[in-house]
């Protein structure tokens, strides 16, 4: 573990966290999952890494999610337009960013499968050229968990309503990889999705 410690000392991490869970009918942040609510279990997941800086952007739910991580060494950033969409709370995240990041690390509150074994990997293949973008890759789609080097927060830090970063990234001169993660499949957006 002490290698990745020192690449996640490079990184910040954003979790993505402000969603309205308007398909499942509840807050989706403050689903109990394991014995633990979902948001406060994602930001310890990213917490074990020891990532630079962890950023919780916030939304619908802002009380709930702010008083789940009140004991956790996490900065929350609310997103007031949280509604319009991802690519506003993905900007919020970026702009929260220290400016001794390389990188930043995102992680959607939802995908509750995801483990540290998951970023680890992410995170290897990251360091091998951090000048990458580094993606998840599932299904034949991709997305986060990804990783995301700092030429590529100017761009991110613009980005309005639910454009999210996938049109950033196709754009960027400095490569992608995709990284197989199968566990990145596993969101929670209507009730039959929700973990027994």
């Amino acid at each position: 573990m002490g290698q990745m410690t020192d690449i996640g000392a490079s990184l910040g991490a954003i979790l993505l966290a402000g969603g309205d869970s308007s398909r499942l009918g509840r807050s989706k942040q403050l689903l109990e999952i394991d014995g633990q609510v979902l948001v406060r279990r994602q930001a310890r997941l990213l917490l074990g890494l020891e990532f630079a800086s962890t950023v919780v952007v916030t939304g619908s739910s802002r009380e709930g999610v702010v008083s789940a991580l009140a004991d956790l060494s996490v900065t929350t950033v609310h997103n007031d337009r949280w509604s319009d969409g991802m690519g506003g709370s993905l900007a919020c995240g970026i702009r929260s960013m220290p400016e001794r990041v390389r990188g930043a690390v995102l992680l959607l509150c939802d995908q509750w499968r995801v483990n540290s074994a998951d970023l680890c990997r992410l995170l290897e293949v990251w360091s091998d050229e951090p000048g990458r973008a580094v993606i998840s890759e599932w299904d034949g789609q991709s997305g986060p968990p990804a990783v995301f080097p700092r030429a590529l927060f100017e761009p991110l830090r613009r980005l309005q309503g639910d454009r999210g970063a996938r049109r950033v990234v196709k754009r960027y001169s400095g490569g992608v990889q995709r990284v197989p993660v199968a566990n990145a499949a596993f969101d929670i957006d209507r009730p039959a999705e929700i973990p027994a």
